[in-house]
């Protein structure tokens, strides 16, 4: 009776945990970089560090998201003492699914891919604010207009780090409406914008 009790009783752990994990989100705890590498960039970097290596890296593969008309997307890592980047995963025209989360990531990455008179690509969607929130950490947005932004994940915030033409562009790009294009957003903010 006791031995029945205690396999019961197993039983009944490992179902919870079975359970559980279907909830948990998937980490990657095996990781292979085959993209950029900036030696000696820790997590605890300055942000500028960050946002450089962003840039860098955004303004990269910006033209084959134009030519595609997709958006890519991926994660910023920190493997080895050493900040990466994912191979970019081709999205849609105006979505882009990041994959499991690889341990040791500090941030991700998505491009607008080319300019679309329908969308307003130039900012950072509510979305993208709130899936940063979400995962409470930074996420890099860089426009057809060649734009990037930083959507900080922990300040609710989404910050323009530089403006029209700092990164590759669309040459089929049409500003309209810059005068009211922000330097800073807030999920309220982005849905007033989104709701005109």
């Amino acid at each position: 009776m006791r031995q029945s009790t205690f396999r019961n009783i197993a039983h009944v752990v490992l179902a919870c945990a079975a359970l559980a994990a279907c909830d948990a989100p998937q980490v990657v705890n095996t990781f292979e970089p085959t993209s950029q590498v900036v030696p000696g960039v820790m997590a605890a970097a300055p942000v500028e560090e960050r946002d450089a290596f962003a840039r860098q890296f955004l303004n990269g593969i910006q033209a084959s998201s134009i030519a595609q008309s997709r958006e890519l997307c991926g994660y910023f890592v920190l493997s080895r003492g050493q900040l990466i980047a994912t191979p970019p995963r081709r999205g849609t025209e105006a979505s882009c699914d990041y994959g499991p989360i690889p341990i040791g990531t500090v941030a991700s990455y998505h491009t607008h891919g080319s300019y679309g008179a329908q969308y307003d690509n130039e900012v950072p969607s509510g979305f993208d604010l709130i899936s940063a929130i979400d995962v409470q950490f930074d996420d890099y947005v860089s426009t057809p207009g060649g734009r990037l932004w930083r959507v900080d994940g922990k300040t609710g915030t989404a910050t323009q780090l530089c403006g029209l033409g700092c990164l590759v562009s669309d040459p089929n790009f049409v500003p309209r409406d810059e005068g009211n294009v922000r330097p800073v957003y807030t999920v309220a903010t982005l849905r007033r914008r989104q709701e005109l």
